[in-house]
């Protein structure tokens, strides 16, 4: 995942100082505040850093966002380290504007790059794997994560009470460890997640309508577009995130089985219908939550609104110029009544197939 704090945001500034640093002094290349240009000056490229703690690498370039990262550990290392890993990176990022796709991340060329700038050994070979145990707590399911999937299957019960009152306690399960971790840390830094997740090709109906239901589980959603297609990046809580993703990866693979079950239940055809049915789907999932909420007892009311206010905040710590766009397109009010009447009866569970496919996740609704 990608971290945030106020340390942390430091931390990221400095290195991004010392990227532009070593454009200018030593790529010869010139910088404005957040660019740098290529050596004929016809061209400009993005300055962006992100600290993460999810990979087994000090540091990468990821050409699809223009993105440097580097891992929340290097707060603590050297100067000198810090600096060849930041020109290892950056040698990555000097190689793709050269040759594009068309080389392995160590080739020749990267290696030329790094011998032009007169950089030895200990940039174009600098460490950059990672003890995978330093990173393994990250990797292991949470209890809190457990448990919300096991209240997610009771929630695909045949009984209404008990689906609706499993539901209610995965919300009020997620509140009360929000409770807990925020005490947890009143005299430590507080830290805010972001993950990327459906990366694909271009924004759908489908991803609009997952990002609207991974609301309810107290994240925040941004789209963001990279080089090669669009993403949700859901900001919030470390264990909200892997609750967020695990149910985006069910939604991912269900809806349009749900769809083909309306398609010829109803005779809907078309993209204009089936966009309808899947955003009519989000709204009424969204709306049975929202219902829901009215047994919260006021304790639960009063922390659902502090989260709520903190996710705002969160994610304009993450996203600080960060701009809204209101899209409109046409509605077939069938295929969106339709949806509507199979979200309020959407339950997201784990179900189980035969034993060769037991890992395979499932979405449920009720007739």
């Amino acid at each position: 995942m990608f971290v945030y704090s106020r340390s942390i945001i430091r931390f990221a500034e400095h290195i991004t100082l010392t990227v532009k640093k070593i454009l200018t002094n030593e790529i010869r290349l010139k910088c404005t505040s957040s660019r740098f240009y290529d050596k004929k000056q016809q061209n400009s490229y993005p300055i962006k850093i992100v600290i993460y703690n999810h990979r087994a690498m000090l540091g990468y370039f990821d050409a699809s966002f223009y993105e440097l990262g580097f891992h929340e550990c290097l707060m603590h290392a050297k100067e000198e380290r810090l600096h060849n890993i930041i020109r290892h990176e950056l040698a990555h990022y000097m190689t793709f504007i050269e040759h594009g796709h068309t080389i392995e991340p160590h080739a020749a060329e990267f290696k030329a790059f790094c011998q032009k700038m007169k950089w030895d050994e200990s940039v174009s070979r600098a460490s950059m794997e990672l003890d995978l145990q330093q990173i393994k707590a990250r990797e292991e399911e949470s209890s809190v994560l457990r448990r919300v999937k096991k209240l997610l299957a009771l929630g695909a019960s045949s009984h209404q009470h008990e689906s609706e009152q499993a539901i209610i306690k995965s919300q009020q399960l997620l509140l009360k460890h929000h409770l807990e971790s925020t005490h947890a840390h009143v005299e430590q830094e507080e830290k805010i997640f972001m993950k990327r997740i459906l990366q694909q090709k271009k924004e759908t109906a489908k991803m609009r309508a997952i990002a609207t239901i991974l609301q309810t589980f107290f994240v925040s959603i941004v789209y963001s577009r990279g080089r090669d297609g669009t993403c949700l990046e859901i900001v919030g809580e470390a264990e909200n995130l892997e609750i967020a993703d695990y149910v985006a990866s069910v939604l991912d693979l269900e809806l349009d089985r749900l769809w083909e079950i309306a398609k010829k239940s109803a005779k809907l055809k078309g993209a204009l219908a089936k966009n309808s049915f899947l955003l009519g789907i989000a709204k009424g999932y969204c709306n049975k939550i929202k219902a829901l909420k009215q047994q919260y007892t006021e304790d639960a009311v009063q922390a659902l609104m502090v989260l709520e206010k903190k996710l705002i905040d969160a994610r304009d710590i993450v996203y600080p110029k960060l701009s809204y766009k209101t899209s409109y397109a046409g509605l077939c009010p069938r295929a969106s009544g339709l949806g509507e009447k199979m979200g309020r009866a959407l339950n997201i569970h784990r179900g189980l197939q035969k034993k060769s496919d037991q890992s395979r996740l499932q979405l449920s609704y009720e007739k």
